[in-house]
């Protein structure tokens, strides 16, 4: 039987240019290829680093900050929508530095749903550009956690309030790169790297998701771009190391509880083996849930405007596993099927990174 014919187009643009645009998802499995500049329904490059992949109904929303290097008093968080992790279409940019109470810029954001409220939920690290002066004994310049939110995931943003949380002792913290959660009983936590504490915090937020309610525990651990998930009934942080653009190994460190014990951090095992997680910083993981099974999708970010290094803005690769060990197998090209939440690759000798 033949293929329908916009099927063979799509694919075959797929194939051209890696990530397209398109309303229409195609039918089985479509190619995610790493190495190469990702493309949307626009044709125009995909700008979207230092954020978060999620689904809400049956549409994935790819959602980070549109990084162009000197430019950042006009930063950007784009929004891109797709059936099938591989068609993208450009949705918006849904919050822009100096509109909507946004007088920061708008990176390591999370965009969760709450059930009660109805609303979608943008927590974002508030630090001021670097280009802006020192503004004095204004707690913004050490770093807090911003709070937005709208009535849809594609519209205005809009910043509500910005929180540096303090210890239950009384001590107050700068925050730098983090990550927002929300879990299967619909309570949502914050993960933040503690500005030079060399630690996570891990943070409770309250019913609504815009405020903070309580700190949980510390993680000890020189690391950035935290970002966690919850697997099998356990709860995972991966993050990278401290390198600014640069690239950096990954790591990991697992709990029964978002309160802890959390175990002291490992490297991610990479094949090949790859001291920067091929060129790269980690940046988001999901759970892909199909009708047949499921897998863990980790993503990253290829600084490559920054470091002059490599192709592309963002790496993705499906999440594989030794027991409770974590694996990052390289694929230039994999398939993945959101329907049946499966996915497959071709090995191929001579893999670059």
């Amino acid at each position: 039987m033949k293929a329908p014919l916009h099927l063979l187009l799509c694919l075959i643009t797929a194939c051209d240019s890696g990530f397209t645009g398109g309303a229409v998802a195609a039918d089985g499995p479509v190619p995610i290829k790493n190495d190469i500049v990702w493309k949307d329904d626009r044709g125009e490059e995909i700008m979207c680093q230092g954020g978060s992949l999620c689904k809400f109904g049956d549409t994935f929303y790819f959602y980070g900050w549109a990084d162009y290097p000197g430019d950042n008093r006009n930063d950007t968080v784009t929004c891109y929508s797709s059936k099938d992790l591989s068609q993208w279409k450009f949705e918006r940019d849904v919050a822009t530095y100096g509109k909507n109470g946004f007088d920061i810029v708008p990176d390591r954001l999370h965009v969760l749903y709450n059930d009660a409220t109805k609303k979608y939920v943008m927590i974002t690290k508030h630090r001021l550009p670097y280009k802006d002066p020192v503004i004095p004994d204004n707690p913004r310049d050490a770093g807090e956690i911003g709070f937005a939110d709208c009535d849809t995931p594609t519209g205005d943003f809009v910043l509500r309030n910005h929180e540096r949380p303090k210890s239950s002792s009384g001590e107050w913290y700068a925050y730098g790169d983090l990550c927002a959660f929300k879990d299967t009983d619909g309570k949502a936590y914050v993960v933040s790297a503690g500005t030079g504490q060399k630690c996570f915090f891990v943070l409770q937020l309250t019913p609504d998701y815009m405020h903070y309610e309580k700190m949980l525990c510390k993680i000890p651990g020189d690391h950035e771009a935290p970002y966690m998930f919850k697997l099998n009934s356990k709860y995972w942080i991966f993050a990278s190391g401290v390198a600014g653009w640069g690239s950096t190994r990954s790591y990991y460190s697992m709990a029964s509880s978002p309160a802890g014990p959390w175990s002291a951090y490992k490297e991610v095992t990479t094949e090949p083996p790859s001291k920067d997680s091929f060129n790269s910083q980690n940046d988001l993981l999901i759970e892909v849930r199909g009708s047949v099974g499921s897998f863990v999708l980790w993503g990253a970010d290829r600084w490559s405007q920054r470091t002059n290094r490599g192709i592309g803005k963002n790496i993705w690769l499906p999440l594989q596993w030794n027991g409770d060990e974590p694996l990052l197998k390289w694929h230039s090209t994999w398939n993945v099927d959101v329907a049946t939440g499966a996915w497959t690759a071709e090995p191929r000798p001579k893999d670059s990174q």
